[in-house]
């Protein structure tokens, strides 16, 4: 930052913000905390949190492809409005093209995946030579972490090239563009991590998308894992049809499709942005968590304050002055090689900030309207000093609640507005069959399973197991879903600019009374998920609540690590940071 910026930022705030993130008391972007140094200096994509594009063109798969490599997550439209625009795929001529020989890069990836969808769908065929590829567990120098090798780029080819040849003569459907938005996101990631890293926008009344994660759809459709599903509301629907979509998502097991509001935004976004915004409303999206609206090829940034439990209003100030100073200076990270301009000239004019809290249920203060108003005022006046010392526009949109799954792990907090899972739960995390990380934990006895869909056998993801006892304080299972709701109310209309991201916990006799809540407050519902409070049909869930007695039989069980021995294992640089999605969706407490 200080190597970037220089003198417009004293040296007092350099060491102000140091010091905070050292102290756990504010978090830039994790991304970008992760891939400072030669990662970011190659494209500033690797600095952002999530990303919004609405495929209308060949590239734009492409485009999607780059910024998943970079760790990014991604936002898409599978609308009807959106599919239409991408061309008829052509009859087969028998044209063979010459061998594309495919670049051992994210760009060469990108290209040979661009080469191979303009080929199927102009009616013509390509074969790719693999050879220039790393092997699987080759080290990645710049991104860290270990090659997949070229296998799940072969199979992204053959879905898709299976895909297109299926619809010749035709267009594909906005499920068949799902699938392959969805596929990309699985092989970019070794192994296909489950959790989402994707959004997938869809009309309402698509039957097809609202059923695509009906049944067991991980036997056969298991890239559907890699997206969140929302439909699209352009404007308040009657009861019926709201009905109609609630019972599907009740139905589903799953809590989707999710809500997105395109129809009440000019109520929610400040004046200040709807005067930029308007023009691209009818086009716009949002992120995999949902808690930033986004232009199609438009990034955002994002920054959180730490609650604790002994904060006050004035130590609160402080941090939300110094995670603003982190947004705006990663606003000002606009080098986005390889991609359209437009990604940069949108970034650029709104330079749009996500100034969250994580541990809202840790810190009793922080629920307080008059508070979160202050603090929210605080970010606006704060940004719009540094945007003019770092020579960048004032963002159009200040902050927001992101749902924190990962960082509260490592900030041992309560994940942004979600209480505590339990008193008691497994903490289940995924990671690559090549990661030293893994090997150490498994040689030490910690217990693991094969992810869901692999075995033994043939797994490149395994799920490791932690057992976990929470703190005294508030758990998921002692709030209501609608006091969850108007937890979220509180926040949505004191704090947040951009939207609060968060997944509500619904029981099995709380869905009418939870519908009726989300139809009162129609104008106010930016972006929310919900899933059933015990019974998902998700397997090797993230967290899962356990009673004390399975607590201290696990914890009994569980090995003491050695973590010394990790220099026996990595040599070098070998995290999988470029593996693990900064922006993981608007259920990523569960999935």
């Amino acid at each position: 930052m200080k190597k970037k910026v220089g003198p417009r930022i004293s040296d007092k705030d350099y060491g102000d913000i140091r010091q905070a993130i050292l102290e756990q008391k504010v978090v830039p972007s994790m991304r970008l905390l992760w891939s400072s140094g030669t990662a970011v200096d190659k494209t500033n994509v690797c600095a952002y949190n999530c990303s919004f594009i609405v495929p209308t063109r060949i590239k734009d798969f492409g485009e999607m492809m780059y910024i998943l490599m970079c760790g990014t997550g991604v936002g898409f439209s599978v609308e009807n409005k959106t599919v239409e625009q991408l061309p008829g795929i052509k009859n087969q001529t028998g044209e063979l093209l010459p061998k594309f020989v495919v670049e051992d890069s994210k760009e060469g990836w990108a290209d040979a995946f661009i080469h191979g969808l303009d080929a199927w769908f102009n009616g013509k065929d390509v074969e790719f030579d693999y050879s220039q590829l790393r092997p699987e567990g080759a080290r990645l120098k710049t991104m860290g972490g270990r090659s997949s090798g070229p296998q799940p780029l072969i199979n992204l080819m053959e879905f898709s090239r299976a895909k297109l040849l299926a619809n010749q003569g035709k267009k594909l459907s906005t499920l068949d563009v799902h699938d392959i938005c969805c596929k990309i996101g699985e092989v970019v990631v070794s192994g296909g991590v489950r959790r989402s890293a994707m959004i997938s926008l869809s009309d309402l009344n698509d039957e097809e998308m609202q059923n695509a994660k009906s049944g067991e759809f991980w036997n056969n459709n298991p890239q559907r894992f890699m997206a969140n599903n929302s439909a699209v509301y352009n404007e308040k629907p009657n009861i019926g049809e709201f009905l109609k979509e609630w019972t599907a998502l009740v139905k589903s097991g799953t809590g989707e499709r999710g809500i997105f509001n395109r129809g009440s935004l000019e109520k929610q976004l400040p004046a200040r942005r709807w005067e930029k915004f308007k023009t691209f409303a009818q086009t716009c999206g949002t992120n995999p968590c949902g808690e930033i609206i986004l232009r199609n090829r438009q990034f955002c940034n994002l920054t959180s304050i730490v609650a604790r439990e002994d904060d006050t209003p004035e130590s609160l100030m402080e941090k939300i002055r110094l995670a603003t100073i982190l947004g705006t200076y990663q606003a000002s990270l606009t080098d986005f090689k390889y991609l359209s301009d437009e990604w940069k000239i949108n970034s650029e004019e709104e330079a749009l900030l996500g100034v969250s809290i994580t541990g809202a249920w840790d810190c009793p203060i922080i629920r307080d309207a008059h508070l979160l108003r202050k603090l929210r005022d605080h970010s606006i006046e704060v940004n719009d000093e540094y945007a003019v010392k770092l020579g960048i526009n004032p963002s159009t949109c200040v902050t927001c609640i992101k749902p924190s799954g990962n960082s509260s792990q490592f900030l041992d907090t309560s994940s942004g507005l979600h209480p505590r899972h339990s008193k008691y739960y497994i903490r289940r995390v995924r990671i690559s069959k090549t990661d030293p990380l893994f090997r150490m934990m498994a040689e030490q006895g910690v217990k693991y399973h094969p992810e869901v869909g692999q075995t033994m056998e043939n797994a490149h993801t395994f799920v490791l197991e932690f057992p976990v006892e929470s703190p005294d304080g508030v758990y998921k299972d002692d709030l209501s879903a609608i006091e969850q709701l108007e937890n979220w109310k509180l926040f949505k209309e004191n704090f947040t600019e951009h939207n609060p991201s968060v997944t509500i916990s619904v029981g099995d006799d709380e869905w009418i009374q939870t519908a009726d809540w989300i139809y009162k407050n129609w104008d106010i519902i930016g972006g929310l998920s919900f899933l059933p409070r015990d019974n998902h049909v998700y397997q090797l869930a993230p967290y899962e609540a356990i009673d004390k007695h399975t607590y201290e039989e696990m914890a009994a069980a569980f090995p003491d690590i050695d973590y010394s021995k990790i220099f026996d294992y990595e040599r070098e640089d070998e995290t999988q940071g470029a593996k693990e999605y900064a922006c993981v969706g608007n259920s990523c407490e569960i999935v």
